[in-house]
């Protein structure tokens, strides 16, 4: 009598599970703009916020996989989240700037500091077609040179607890309270800047 040993092969739809596609831990994402101009990339599924440096004004984002929802923050402070397989209008439709990816249903937020980590705040300065800068300012009040002549639509802070006031080179007065981003008028280059906490 003879044996035979018959290998039992599982797969990921058997046991219920759903494991992103892509390069390892990423997956592939596709920003579509007009005229069917469109652009992929590969984001990491760990929630970690990964930059886009791709100026395409995009009016749709697709994901192909399931089991992984994504969030996209767009330089007019669009927020566009895909969840599973789907395309999702952008409203309106505009670059985009940074995004996430996380295994499951509930979409990445951006870490928000509860204070300031060693009297300072990171501050990010963001031009056109999503050129950026960050520079950190000491929490005590005191006025601080900025030297990038970048010229800045937005000014975006992820540190709760802190009020900063900048400057522009034509007059421009922004104020930044707290985890948020505020649009600079109209878009200048910035002088300086002073943060309390």
């Amino acid at each position: 009598m003879k044996l035979a040993f018959v290998p039992v092969l599982f797969t990921t739809t058997t046991l219920g599970l759903s494991i992103p596609r892509g390069q390892s831990g990423t997956v592939p994402i596709t920003f579509i703009g007009a005229g069917g101009a469109q652009f992929s990339q590969d984001i990491p599924t760990d929630g970690s916020f990964v930059q886009i440096t791709n100026a395409l004004s995009v009016s749709h984002i697709s994901s192909s996989t399931d089991g992984v929802t994504c969030t996209f923050d767009g330089v007019d402070h669009g927020i566009t989240t895909v969840s599973g397989v789907a395309e999702v209008d952008v409203g309106p439709p505009q670059t985009q700037v940074d995004g996430a990816c996380s295994v499951g249903s509930t979409p990445p937020t951006h870490p928000v500091q509860s204070q300031p980590s060693g009297g300072e705040v990171l501050i990010t300065f963001v031009g056109a077609a999503n050129a950026q800068f960050s520079q950190q300012f000491p929490t005590d009040g005191s006025e601080t040179t900025i030297s990038n002549a970048l010229s800045i639509s937005h000014i975006m802070s992820n540190t709760g607890g802190v009020s900063c006031t900048f400057h522009g080179v034509d007059n421009s007065v922004t104020d930044v309270s707290g985890a948020e981003t505020v649009d600079v008028g109209p878009p200048q280059t910035q002088v300086s800047g002073s943060c309390t906490a």
